[in-house]
């Protein structure tokens, strides 16, 4: 997946919807994805200095095809649309391309992305074929991201000879307009355009102060030799990632992965599109590959039973899983999914010669690669957010549910922040075992600015914080502004998520998918347990509510709270040692530094 640059400038906006949105989670996007089809050697040497030529095909299961087309703000998706004709779809909203909004008058309209075919000479197309030159397109309203309404539109335009854009076809949206399903049309090509430089694209008209009014665009083909009903293709096509799951996980830590059972690990699914008029005999297989490349079969040519239907959509599964390769470091396990169609190259039958075109491959969308990662976290998102969402509350937290069946030390949490312009606003860290009580782990931190090519945040844990169990990971923030974490929609979780912002903890029931906040993990302790022999040193109890007791032989004593900084208890001497009083001090971690004859000493402890 391209690297996603998204900034949003919400101040203005934000000032119009939090009267709207008090004591909730808040759903924001999509976020923009820019994803380059790669090109090979040989298709820049033969295109990059030439026109587009017909027949004009392209799915967008590759990417943005930039020797096809100029995109102006038009972004690609692989999950927004619903129910698409192909892998893969072309997004246009109220935002550019890094996110930022067209305008900052909220309620000001206009046309917002484009997406721009390149050059294609028509002059060269026979006048006896010019009435059979039709443009094919799939269009979805809304999709996963926000509904057009009734104002909003998505145009044809097509480029005339004097370089004039013309519309040619449009559509306005509302709430009768499917977000399920992709609308195919065909337009007539007219005989005006008929030139050297014909173009054509497709704009939004809506809102541009957001991602709003978002339309999808999918599966485009232009050519002589059709007619009003040329709408089937003789191609089959995935239309979805295939993913691999362990329960809920998406991701898991190298050490439990060799402990997954067959009960834990779900089949895999996808879904295949039919768009030919005709019944098609179809096979599929599913593979998983570890580190060193060597692949399990879970599937291999697996007849689909029934045979599919003309123009039939079917959701299918994998074979149980029972047996995984073996993996012996942290890597993505790899999950190839395939369909043995006998699709082929787009021809053409005259006079009894077939004719093949190379640029028009209908097998590019009949293979999905997905990984899941074997690292040192656990995941519910399957990798970079579709959307963002958070909450607009000084002192207000979130937290995402994890559950481990054998005892872990975190070692840190990896946050999406996806608002670049949020970079150095202060946060606390924080661990759980139970948010009703007193947290594990609180560190106070800045969200630093993304380095180039980072998704996610890491803020590592500087003690040995153990859990068993259910636990939450999270965040405080110290500020009544959203701050965007990332949401992905692959994998509702949305029961996972709790956030508090009234002083009372609540079950996300707000928005779907998984929030983009992991928990880094290690079977072994961090930090170095250190060892203080009982004749020589004591302390008790840990966790401390009140008082601390320390006994032994020591000549000095400090304390440290958790941001190092020295704090003075009111401290009491006794015959074994010192007591220290806890009770008007922060819950927290705070480090003890002794002088001992046998050497300085660090006792970490926990203040209830």
């Amino acid at each position: 997946m391209g690297k996603s640059r998204h900034i949003f400038f919400w101040s203005i906006l934000l000032t119009f919807m939090v009267s709207q949105v008090n004591a909730q989670l808040v759903e924001f996007g999509p976020i923009p994805k820019i994803q380059i089809k790669h090109q090979s050697k040989a298709d820049l040497n033969a295109r990059l200095n030439s026109q587009n030529q017909l027949p004009f095909w392209d799915d967008f299961s590759e990417g943005m095809d930039t020797l096809k087309w100029e995109f102006s703000g038009s972004t690609y998706s692989s999950s927004i649309g619903n129910h698409a004709p192909s892998f893969g779809v072309i997004v246009l909203d109220g935002v550019d391309e890094t996110g930022s909004p067209y305008s900052r008058q909220i309620r000001e309209q206009g046309a917002g992305d484009y997406i721009t075919s390149k050059p294609i000479d028509l002059s060269v197309i026979p006048s006896n074929q010019q009435e059979s030159t039709f443009l094919s397109f799939f269009w979805q309203a809304g999709g996963k991201a926000e509904m057009p309404d009734e104002g909003d539109a998505l145009t044809l335009e097509f480029l005339t000879a004097d370089s004039v854009w013309a519309t040619i076809w449009q559509m306005n949206g509302g709430p009768e307009r499917d977000r399920e399903n992709f609308t195919q049309e065909i337009v007539p090509i007219s005989s005006e355009y008929f030139h050297s430089e014909f173009r054509f694209r497709f704009v939004n008209q809506g809102r541009l102060s957001g991602p709003f009014d978002t339309w999808l665009l999918d599966y485009v083909y232009l050519n002589s030799g059709r007619d009003s009903e040329d709408l089937f293709y003789l191609d089959r096509a995935l239309t979805r990632n295939s993913y691999f799951f362990a329960g809920d996980y998406a991701a898991i830590p190298l050490e439990f992965y060799s402990e997954l059972s067959s009960e834990e690990v779900l089949p895999i699914a996808n879904e295949f599109n039919n768009l030919e008029n005709r019944f098609r005999s179809m096979e599929y297989s599913i593979l998983l590959a570890n580190e060193s490349g060597n692949r399990t079969t879970v599937n291999l040519n697996t007849p689909f039973n029934p045979v599919p239907n003309a123009q039939e959509r079917r959701v299918f599964e994998s074979n149980s899983i029972n047996n995984l390769p073996e993996i012996q470091q942290q890597t993505d396990l790899e999950v190839l999914t395939y369909l043995t169609t006998g699709d082929n190259n787009y021809f053409e039958i005259s006079q009894g010669d077939t004719t093949f075109f190379e640029n028009i491959d209908y097998r590019i969308n009949d293979t999905v690669r997905t990984f899941f990662p074997v690292r040192d976290y656990f995941a519910y998102d399957v990798g970079s957010a579709d959307y963002s969402a958070g909450i607009n509350q000084r002192s207000g937290m979130l937290a995402v549910k994890y559950e481990v069946d054998q005892p872990v030390f975190l070692t840190g949490i990896s946050i999406d922040f996806t608002n670049p312009s949020q970079a150095d606003q202060p946060i606390d860290i924080l661990i759980w075992n139970n948010l009703e009580a007193t947290p594990l782990f609180k560190k106070e931190t800045l969200i630093p600015l993304k380095e180039e090519g980072e998704d996610l945040i890491f803020f590592p844990i500087d003690t040995n914080i153990r859990v068993q169990g259910e636990f939450y990971v999270g965040f405080a923030q110290f500020s009544n502004d959203f701050l965007y974490v990332g949401l992905s929609k692959e994998n509702d979780q949305a029961d996972k998520i709790f956030y508090n912002i009234n002083g009372a903890w609540a079950q996300n029931e707000e928005v779907r998918g998984s929030l983009i906040i992991r928990p880094h993990v290690s079977v072994a302790p961090p930090f170095e347990e250190l060892e203080i022999r009982p004749e020589n040193l004591r302390y008790y109890p840990n966790p401390v509510e009140s008082n601390l007791h320390i006994q032994g032989n020591f000549q000095e004593l400090r304390i440290f709270d958790s941001f190092g900084r020295e704090i003075f208890p009111e401290r009491i001497k006794d015959a074994q040692g010192e007591i220290i009083n806890f009770i008007k001090q922060i819950p927290g971690i705070y480090v003890i530094n002794v002088i001992t004859p046998q050497g300085p000493k660090s006792i970490r402890i926990l203040v209830k």
